[in-house]
């Protein structure tokens, strides 16, 4: 086979052309997310113009916390990256999003209590903590309500 009229390229030019390094390319090899087109007589992957295109956009979903199981399952449909995976990938990532918040509230309203009250009970507070992980600023402002009419 002559791979130099297919205008193919090594994993090399592939990396100094789209700047995904190549344990990212070899990441996404071994987990079965991406296989290139065609390998060499000596055994190294030759990557396709169609080959690179994939490569960014797998590396662009990854970028946006894409599971590597339904990155893979949309790579087998004939229409990539269709709006509504988009609109669950935006749901998962607000999720994220939500949850860091509460975490940050939860632990900016724990050290408050402590520097306020010094160390007590922390069974006490735990159950203000996890109230906040769940509720977020909505049980942050019920927690300080209460305490002002205590």
């Amino acid at each position: 086979m002559n791979t130099t009229e297919l205008a193919v390229k090594t994993v090399g030019e592939v990396e100094k052309l789209t700047g995904i390094p190549r344990r990212k390319i070899k990441y996404f090899i071994e987990r079965g997310i991406f296989l290139p087109s065609e390998k060499s007589e000596s055994g190294y992957w030759l990557y396709s113009d169609l080959d690179v295109e994939r490569l960014q956009v797998i590396a662009l979903c990854k970028e946006l916390a894409w599971p590597d199981g339904e990155l893979k399952a949309m790579l087998d449909e004939q229409e990539f990256l269709r709006l509504e995976e988009l609109d669950r990938q935006i749901c998962r990532l607000s999720e994220q999003v939500r949850l860091s918040e509460n975490r940050l509230l939860a632990a900016r309203y724990l050290r408050a209590r402590l520097a306020r009250d010094g160390a007590q009970p922390l069974d006490r507070l735990h159950g203000e903590v996890l109230a906040i992980l769940a509720g977020g600023a909505p049980a942050l402002e019920r927690l300080n309500q209460s305490e002002q009419t205590i």
